[in-house]
């Protein structure tokens, strides 16, 4: 066995509460202004643009601050500021103009007035960070202050690095997201992994109360473990109340109302997907460490599934689209987006590789024999192919991904 170790950083959100939050909101508001600031300064010199972020922040220093000898700027930085501060402003103001820059052509017309990122805090500008406290330098309108904070929410990890943490303004709560740092004890590629004679799990995602099914498969091609991975349908019904309240504060508004209006409930539906999806994803890498998997194969995204059910609701929030059908088929569509993104990070952080393989021409064939599936029941989920073979077409096409995955890899 392969002894690369790797590492995962998963982003922690904290409550955070303190004596004085109009210095957050100050702080904030100095820091989008220093960040657009250089955002602008940096989109001025096309030079830079194919520079690396370490020589652009250089440059960019040069181009606003003093040098030794009393050197002029050419476009000094009106504030004067922590240097961590500024730099944490300044790199943020950079990420967003080569945002800009990917999206396309750029142009003075479509150059952005005002940022919104949030307020990262670099070493220097905090201290005494613990489970329970953090102290952060804040600017309160005309001079830098210490401000002792409290924090309310999950207990770190053992182990774990806390990287720079950042103030998020979340509805009405102030939050500290604070990445950790962890390592991983495998971080072996997926080619070895199978070549050393390590367990496959293939999942496929389904319909109705099934969310997606497992099959587990050894170094000899045996079959080892089956799971059908349930819930779709009380999610669905939750689903389906939500939509029901929004359906009546519409009618009650006369068809039209406001937009945002029904905020809450959008966001209730998105807190009813996350639950769900981060339920089934544990619940998927508790199950493959029960069976010793190395490796999870899954069919390739939709993208354009992706994009029909999703749009943005009055709120801005981007959540399930107009309605639930009778298998709650739309609700599990996006709840599989989800699915799929929490269990990537929750399967690599207990060492487990999850890759995508492509499903084309492999859900018509039964797995067993390989001759084509005669008859498939939409309905019921089940499969018969031509050698008499019948079962679950899911778990036939989850059979299918793992003995791939062998072929594919194991070469």
């Amino acid at each position: 066995m392969s002894n690369r170790t790797g590492y995962c950083i998963t982003t922690w959100r904290l409550r955070l509460r303190c004596r004085h939050p109009q210095w957050l909101f100050l702080t904030q508001e100095l820091f989008n202004q220093i960040e657009l600031f250089y955002y602008d300064l940096f989109l001025e010199h096309e030079e830079l643009w194919e520079e690396n972020s370490q020589e652009i922040l250089r440059k960019l220093e040069v181009l606003s601050l003093p040098g030794r000898e009393k050197r002029i700027p050419e476009n000094p930085l009106p504030w004067k500021l922590p240097p961590y501060f500024r730099r944490a402003a300044a790199n943020a103001g950079i990420a967003a103009a080569k945002s800009r820059l990917r999206k396309g052509k750029f142009s003075h017309i479509n150059r952005a007035e005002k940022l919104h990122s949030a307020m990262v805090f670099y070493k220097r500008m905090y201290k005494n960070f613990s489970q329970k406290e953090i102290t952060l330098k804040l600017w309160d309108g005309s001079r830098w202050q210490w401000m002792r904070c409290r924090l309310y929410g999950k207990d770190f990890p053992e182990g774990g690095e806390r990287m720079s943490p950042s103030v998020v303004f979340d509805r009405n709560f102030i939050m500290l997201h604070v990445p950790v740092k962890e390592t991983t004890g495998d971080a072996s590629s997926v080619r070895l992994r199978i070549r050393e004679g390590r367990n496959i799990c293939g999942l496929q995602f389904a319909g109705g109360d099934i969310a997606c099914v497992g099959s587990v498969f050894d170094k000899d091609g045996k079959e080892v473990g089956v799971r059908f991975f349930r819930g779709g349908n009380g999610y669905s019904h939750r689903c389906r109340m939500v939509l029901e309240r929004v359906e009546k504060s519409c009618k009650s508004m006369g068809g039209g109302g406001e937009e945002g209006q029904n905020r809450k409930y959008w966001i209730r539906l998105g807190h009813l997907t996350d639950s769900y999806a981060h339920e089934v994803s544990s619940e998927i890498v508790r199950f493959c460490q029960e069976r010793d998997v190395s490796v999870i194969a899954i069919a390739k995204e939709k993208r354009e599934g992706k994009d029909r059910i999703a749009r943005k609701n009055g709120s801005g929030d981007c959540y399930a689209n107009e309605g639930v059908g009778k298998s709650g088929v739309l609700e599990r569509l996006h709840a599989e987006w989800r699915i799929r993104e929490f269990l990537r990070y929750k399967a690599w952080k207990a060492g487990i590789v999850v890759i995508e393989l492509s499903l084309e021409h492999m859900d018509d064939v039964c797995a067993l024999c390989g001759s084509e599936l005669a008859k498939t029941r939409e309905t019921s989920g089940e499969f018969v192919c031509g050698m008499g073979h019948h079962g679950n077409r899911y778990l036939n096409a989850a059979r299918k991904l793992a003995k791939n995955c062998k072929i594919q890899f194991g070469k």
